[in-house]
């Protein structure tokens, strides 16, 4: 008879040990949903889709413009360097009315050009000085996206690569935190004076539509935190709380075993 009550007794307490540790873990822990990026119906499509949102990256006033000139006469080149150049790579500034000052050449128009276009230009203008075309290239030396809010790792990176989307800054930043609303992230934007903010879904494959997919250059990516975090910084206590319950919990568990 005693050795019946207790096998109950200790049925009982199992169940309540069990129903403790459930009641805690969905108390404190955030649905499988809001970690899971585009989860959304109907889902990622089966076939290839065309990429029509991508714009080229142009260039506004205040970037840094790394201009290379390689020619098969080295002598040539000489002219076109600064002098604190050494193998043909120089960073030029583009002011506020969209120009740089480019040796020899002087002023150039650079606003509004993309990379490829600007190359374009100079080339057109470094042809008569050479006897054979010279080979331009240009990039942006100072690509860099601020991520921050509630990400693992805020901060302002650098890009090497102009071609860069929401996800890879995600990346750079070390992904989102347990906390991040992966369906409300801002994108902040400053272009020819203006300042626009896109709102992006991640839990959505629309979002690899949306115009603000693509980055640009200082860029800003604010990734809001949820309201599970809100209210824990909000009232601290709600963080203790709980697991003064767990434990108080198991402390009536561990005396009535001892009971036993």
């Amino acid at each position: 008879m005693i050795h019946d009550l207790s096998k109950q007794n200790m049925k009982g307490i199992s169940q309540l040990f069990f129903a403790v540790l459930i009641t805690c873990s969905l108390g404190s822990c955030v649905t499988y949903d809001s970690l899971v990026n585009f989860n959304e119906a109907p889902g990622i499509p089966d076939q290839p889709q065309s990429i029509t949102n991508y714009e080229p990256i142009v260039i506004q006033p205040n970037d840094i413009l790394e201009i290379q000139i390689n020619s098969a006469n080295a002598a040539s080149v000489q002219p076109f360097r600064t002098n604190s150049s050494s193998e043909g790579g120089n960073g030029f500034l583009v002011n506020s009315e969209g120009n740089i000052t480019f040796p020899t050449l002087g002023k150039i128009p650079m606003k509004g050009l993309a990379v490829e276009a600007a190359a374009d230009t100079l080339l057109k203008l470094l042809d008569p000085y050479f006897e054979q075309e010279p080979i331009v290239s240009v990039r942006l030396a100072n690509f860099r996206i601020n991520v921050n809010g509630e990400v693992n790792n805020p901060g302002i990176f650098p890009v090497q690569n102009e071609r860069v989307t929401i996800l890879d800054a995600l990346s750079l930043a070390g992904d989102f935190t347990s906390f991040s609303r992966r369906d409300s992230i801002m994108v902040i934007r400053e272009r020819d004076g203006v300042r626009t903010f896109g709102h992006l879904d991640l839990n959505s494959t629309d979002v690899f539509n949306s115009p603000y997919f693509y980055l640009q250059q200082n860029d800003v990516v604010y990734v809001r935190p949820a309201k599970t975090k809100t209210n824990a910084v909000r009232d601290p206590a709600t963080r203790v709380i709980p697991w003064i319950s767990v434990i108080a919990s198991l402390t009536v568990v561990a005396i009535s075993i001892i009971r036993l």
